[in-house]
């Protein structure tokens, strides 16, 4: 189950957030003045495959494959980064969210699903 980290760092200039993870899944959420949720990210596949799929309510649903850094020959470990992709399977996703997402408000998971397509 997806668990809320209590007293997540709020960026000075940036929208409040909220974070719930679990093992293999985590969700951000950032909120504006009103309350109203303005983005979301679910990154899942956690470890060394870990990927991204990001709604912003200017941009629409983004995916990212996440560069971890680690596979740098002879260096040092590089700065995680996204880089961009289409390639999702947006029903998987969502079945891992919703198995994952009892512990979450139905209004969070009502929108989420309502971006994805799914209500």
């Amino acid at each position: 189950m997806l668990k809320e980290i209590e007293k997540v760092k709020q960026l000075e200039g940036e929208p409040r957030r909220r974070w719930f993870a679990s093992t293999s899944l985590d969700l951000f959420l950032w909120y504006d003045d009103k309350g109203n949720i303005v983005q979301f990210q679910i990154c899942y596949d956690k470890g060394p495959e870990e990927k991204a799929l990001t709604w912003n309510h200017e941009k629409g649903l983004m995916h990212h494959q996440v560069d971890d850094g680690e596979n740098r020959s002879f260096r040092m470990k590089g700065t995680p980064i996204m880089v961009n992709t289409s390639d999702f399977d947006s029903g998987e996703i969502i079945t891992k969210f919703e198995q994952l997402a009892g512990n979450i408000e139905y209004s969070i998971v009502s929108f989420i699903l309502s971006q994805l397509g799914q209500e």
